[in-house]
């Protein structure tokens, strides 16, 4: 064999061997970066993503994951930082752009609804979807022939009336629709989720505190109340009564464990009452979220 041939020959075996590794290490990289991103917290709410970043990441690290990130997602446009957590009665959180559009509204498909919405301004959670599918399913069974009431108090940019409005619509059933907000650029981008949905006829805006509710509607007496309340220490269950008769099916959500939340309903009702819980996400570690539904 001639001296170029062998030099041909191992000159194709180091640049196969070259191309191995570098295959290897592509993939080594693409491992360790889904592992990084798999750490992240991450919301996708409509077309953007929202990420909470270690608190030592770099800006630049932080774009770089960011642009590899819509990279791997062409439906996201948008990558943000959340810098801070949910708070206050309005339930903001402060954002930072990251990379991609830099923008705050979108419009969020789930459950056959699209809800339009500020992220900074406005509290929305894509987690809670099945819980918004569960119990709007939930009451279209329970719901009579008659014109049932329905108050959703916490409702942000109402996801939770509208979802229940458009499967009652869908099962041919009548529903008065009481959506309930403090935040008041909320309640803005609710009258037009509204019309977005086409649910006019099921549901209306009432605005302000929702422990000022029984002032606003006086003699007013829910079939269902819906509680997808904050993490807040007031659990909002003395005004649930006083806008409730004999029946109401209440769905109220606590935080903590399970004991806490089922303490909390009995400190407020006097009477026996059947309570049905069950988990409904984590919130923090070793803190979930509860859903406990009962009539009374």
């Amino acid at each position: 064999m001639s001296g170029l041939l062998l030099e041909i020959l191992h000159q194709q075996y180091a640049r196969e061997i070259y191309n191995s590794y570098l295959h290897i290490l592509t993939n080594l990289y693409k491992i360790c970066f889904i592992q990084i991103i798999m750490k992240i917290p991450c919301d996708i709410i409509g077309d953007i993503a929202i990420l909470k970043f270690p608190f030592d990441m770099k800006a630049k690290e932080k774009e770089k994951i960011g642009k590899r990130f819509l990279k791997e997602h062409k439906n996201i446009k948008t990558i943000l930082e959340k810098v801070e957590r949910i708070k206050g009665r309005l339930r903001k959180a402060k954002m930072r752009f990251v990379v991609g559009d830099d923008k705050r509204e979108t419009i969020h498909s789930e459950n056959g609804c699209k809800f339009f919405l500020n992220v900074e301004e406005t509290y929305f959670s894509s987690r809670l979807s099945n819980e918004r599918k569960l119990i709007a399913e939930d009451i279209v069974k329970k719901v009579t022939k008659k014109k049932n009431k329905i108050l959703v108090m916490f409702a942000g940019v109402a996801p939770f009336p509208i979802v229940i409005a458009k499967m009652l619509k869908k099962a041919g059933k009548k529903a008065e629709i009481i959506s309930n907000e403090i935040n008041k650029k909320a309640n803005k981008f609710a009258e037009k989720n509204i019309e977005l949905n086409k649910v006019e006829e099921y549901v209306k805006i009432v605005s302000g505190d929702a422990s000022k509710l029984p002032e606003k509607l006086k003699n007013y007496k829910a079939d269902f109340i819906v509680m997808p309340r904050p993490n807040l220490k007031k659990t909002f269950l003395d005004t649930a009564l006083k806008l409730s008769k004999k029946g109401t099916r209440i769905y109220y959500y606590g935080f903590g464990n399970k004991e806490e939340v089922l303490n909390e309903i009995k400190n407020e009702i006097d009477k026996k009452i059947k309570i049905k819980i069950r988990k409904a996400g984590e919130i923090a570690p070793y803190k979930c979220r509860w859903l406990a539904s009962f009539s009374v």
